[in-house]
């Protein structure tokens, strides 16, 4: 019904029309305050926050330890498949070990132990070559006994003592697995190629000094592992872990753990 007063006009209706609109205002108002909020513990912020938290202990406690059991467990399958034959009528401090293709000598058989007289003076090999030698044959190292050719071409170039042989521990188990012939305990690409891209060198000797060389000349002398690595593994480097540096700084803080506590 309409009414018209002056220039107004009003509209009236009757009550329980009035009545079922209010209703419906107030349902809707109801329906707008009311609507239901996801618990915390069930949402995607909270998802995200317990992703984060598993991830970051995950890599900083779990996956070293994972690594370490890993490597050990290698390792142990690799030395168990070695024919090793030991000469027991050899004395004590003489004894030698032949297993497959090199030949291992005890500490106290090798030079690097022994003294020289000059003037007068007693002088000792550098500690740095007792460490390196002791620390390659605790991990079965077939480069035991190159153990000198580590220190002296590293200090020719200004380069780290640590860092070849470290490498070498993340590469291929310190030369236990590597392409065979090839002398190659790091992955190295560069001069003399096999079929697969892997550099062949003729001894041991000679693969030490051709990767101390071009690390020293082409990644510079003052690079950290972590510095290196997005260079030297690409992929290692995009993963968070960061796996090859943090292997390399692992086995580097080892051999300074060797030289610090020599006998």
């Amino acid at each position: 019904m309409q009414m018209q007063m002056g220039k107004h006009i009003f509209y009236s209706s009757s009550s329980s029309d009035i009545l079922d609109y209010m209703d419906t205002l107030h349902i809707s108002s109801m329906v707008k305050k009311v609507r239901p909020k996801k618990p915390f513990l069930i949402s995607n912020t909270f998802r995200i926050y317990l992703f984060i938290i598993f991830t970051s202990v995950y890599f900083l406690l779990i996956f070293p330890v994972l690594q370490k059991t890993i490597n050990k467990s290698m390792l142990e399958y690799i030395r168990e498949r070695k024919e090793i034959t030991l000469n027991y009528l050899t004395p004590l401090y003489g004894q030698e070990v032949y297993a497959s293709e090199y030949a291992i000598s005890t500490l106290a058989n090798s030079d690097v132990t022994k003294k020289y007289t000059d003037n007068g003076d007693i002088k000792i090999e550098d500690p740095r070559v007792i460490a390196m030698q002791k620390f390659l044959f605790d991990y079965n190292s077939p480069m035991y006994p190159y153990a000198k050719t580590f220190i002296t071409e590293a200090d020719k170039y200004g380069l780290d003592w640590r860092l070849v042989a470290s490498i070498s521990g993340v590469e291929s188990a310190f030369g236990n697995i590597i392409p065979k012939g090839t002398h190659n305990a790091w992955g190295w690409r560069g001069k003399n190629k096999n079929a697969d891209g892997w550099s062949q060198f003729a001894t041991w000797d000679e693969g030490i000094a051709e990767v101390t060389r071009g690390l020293a000349q082409g990644y510079g002398t003052d690079k950290t592992p972590f510095q290196i690595e997005q260079y030297y593994c690409p992929p290692c480097w995009l993963n968070p872990a960061h796996v090859w540096s943090s292997g390399v700084s692992r086995y580097m803080r080892e051999l300074k753990y060797y030289v610090d506590n020599l006998n």
